[in-house]
């Protein structure tokens, strides 16, 4: 049994993806230019999903729309048994994703917004073939078979904010997520099925001078209702065909922010954001049929993200942005073993930027952001590698009045 349950462990965590772990750090052009640098001085209307005050210090008269969209390519490898005689290194063929973030908000008055965003936060998936894992004979199911799977969460997240004077501002937003899940691995087949979340966030944005603005912001826990998959499983304690349950939340976050603009032509930004990631992916058991458990050990860490953002507008109606954003994988060298075919494991991202004003009312923005190759090896028997890195291409309109 114990070497069933570690086959397990092996294959099931390979749907997680995104930027920080398995969640993105933006959703919009201009989100990813600043590195996600964003708390303290946001960028468009979808900044009210990290910080719900964001849309009481945007400069617009009465209403403001945000639509981006991106195509996303991040190529991610497992190589098992490195060293030995049964190495080898397979891709993942899921290699091309859509993005998006959209954003409206609304003047109510000198002191009264409101708005509504729509994101994906995290997710993607992965598609690796039947060669990814050597058969083993002691085993009730042949772990040579494909393994594809898929993660993806949408948030929305109805927001007001309060002006309570010219320098101080606070906002809170109720986070509804749709969250889907779907796994075919060498154990289990689990459809693809879909659950909906609740959450809420806090946030304020303080101008201390003409030079200083800070930010700080709350998300707390998003409660996932369980999921029910009508699923099937050759692990004999599973019971075969069935309805299979399982938890998986999305996590609290902290994030802090200050802004630094010397002129009118530059801007600074430096954010700091903490993830506790392993309220929700340390441990998540499985419920078979039959009521058998099987924990799956994911082991990961509770991460810090650190971001800087600049914008430089070198004439009237251009702007430049680049951003620079840190945080480690979750997933230490012990756990590797039982995150094979994990991608959650780049770090650090560069991003470019560049927004142009069409007129008074209508500007564009495109970004690229570059993940920069990552992996990590087991320190345990057998040593396995997963490693990723990723290209990202965001386009982005805003219509102000």
């Amino acid at each position: 049994m114990k070497k069933i349950l570690i086959v397990i462990l092996f294959v099931l965590p390979s749907f997680i993806w995104a930027q920080k772990a398995d969640q993105m750090i933006g959703v919009t052009a201009l989100q990813f230019a600043r590195g996600g640098s964003i708390i303290a001085s946001p960028v468009d209307a979808p900044c009210m999903i990290y910080n719900p005050a964001a849309i009481g210090v945007l400069k617009f008269d009465k209403i403001e729309f945000d639509m981006g969209f991106g195509v996303i390519n991040p190529p991610r490898k497992i190589t098992r048994a490195i060293n030995t005689p049964m190495e080898k290194t397979t891709e993942s063929g899921a290699n091309a994703y859509l993005g998006m973030g959209n954003g409206v908000i609304v003047r109510i008055s000198k002191n009264l917004t409101i708005g509504m965003a729509a994101g994906g936060v995290s997710g993607l998936g992965t598609d690796f073939p039947a060669t990814t894992l050597l058969d083993n004979p002691s085993t009730p199911f042949p772990e040579n078979v494909s393994i594809v799977t898929k993660k993806g969460l949408l948030k929305i997240t109805p927001t007001i904010a309060y002006s309570i004077n010219e320098n101080f501002v606070v906002g809170i937003s109720l986070q509804i997520g749709n969250q889907s899940l779907a796994l075919k691995s060498p154990a289990f087949i689990l459809p693809q099925s879909e659950r909906w979340g609740f959450g809420g966030s806090v946030g304020l944005i303080f101008k201390a001078s003409s030079l200083l603005q800070l930010g700080l912001s709350y998300i707390s826990e998003m409660k996932i209702a369980e999921y029910e998959f009508n699923g099937t499983s050759l692990l004999p304690p599973a019971g075969g065909d069935g309805i299979y349950k399982m938890e998986m939340n999305s996590p609290q976050q902290i994030a802090f922010g200050i802004s630094f603009t010397p002129n009118n032509q530059l801007l600074i930004e430096s954010d700091v954001k903490w993830i506790n990631q392993s309220a929700v992916m340390e441990k998540i058991e499985l419920t078979s049929p039959s009521g058998y458990v099987i924990p799956l050990s994911f082991g990961w860490e509770d991460q810090m993200v650190y971001s800087l953002g600049t914008e430089f507008v070198p004439h009237k109606g251009l702007k430049l942005l680049a951003g620079w954003s840190y945080g480690a994988t979750p997933i230490g060298e012990e756990d590797v073993n039982n995150n094979l075919g994990s991608i959650a494991v780049v770090e650090h991202h560069i991003s470019l930027g560049i927004q142009k004003a069409w007129n008074k009312n209508l500007l564009s923005t495109i970004s690229y952001t570059r993940g920069l190759h990552n992996e990590v090896t087991s320190n345990t028997t057998p040593a396995n590698k997963i490693e990723a890195e990723f290209n990202m291409f965001y386009f982005e309109l805003n219509y102000r009045l």
